[in-house]
């Protein structure tokens, strides 16, 4: 939080400087500007950058090829498949690809929560706390190809591009411009799937 502090404060000061020389008709020097934007230790305005994975999303096999095809090009993807075979791997790397790109607006992760009734009353938290276990599949493959520190900006409330939410919280919700990744379909009974 100390840095993003950091950087809307460099943010602040190098606009009033720009807006000060701008009145004077000063015409500021690439090397001013750069000195501007690096003081406090800030090296760029904006998103502190982390390295994450940005090697292209591979086939390692025929029926990934064939999936990772079927997300290109179609709305609506069924993929089943042994556990370890890349599903929800291939799925959720998309979609951050999809993100990065622009080509959606957010990132919407649901699955079905085993226990009576769907209650996740007996874990500690908000909801987003309760449900973290849950969504830790995706969550990780989504750090790695967004980066740790935009996932967080991305899964701020406010912000929105990234929401999890338990798949009984899904009735009646409308999804414009937006992946949906509902992960461990086959623990979702008929009646449930009816109403999503």
């Amino acid at each position: 939080m100390g840095r993003q502090k950091a950087v809307i404060k460099a943010r602040r000061e190098a606009k009033r400087v720009l807006r000060r020389d701008s009145r004077s008709h000063k015409q500021r020097e690439e090397e001013s500007v750069t000195s501007l934007v690096q003081m406090s230790g800030v090296e760029a305005i904006g998103m502190a950058r982390d390295s994450r994975d940005t090697s292209p999303i591979e086939a390692r096999n025929e029926a990934q090829a064939h999936y990772l095809n079927a997300i290109d090009n179609k709305q609506l993807i069924f993929a089943t498949g042994e556990a370890g075979c890349g599903k929800t791997w291939i799925s959720a790397a998309k979609a951050a690809e999809a993100l990065i790109h622009k080509d959606v607006d957010r990132i919407i992760v649901t699955r079905p929560v085993l226990q009576a009734d769907e209650d996740l009353g007996f874990l500690p938290g908000d909801i987003a706390e309760k449900f973290a276990p849950y969504f830790r599949p995706v969550y990780d493959v989504l750090v790695k190809r967004l980066g740790a520190s935009f996932m967080q900006y991305c899964l701020r409330p406010e912000i929105g591009k990234v929401e999890i939410a338990p798949f009984a919280y899904m009735r009646g919700r409308t999804f414009e411009n937006a992946v949906v990744i509902l992960d461990e379909a086959q623990n979702v009974t008929a009646a449930q799937m009816k109403m999503f």
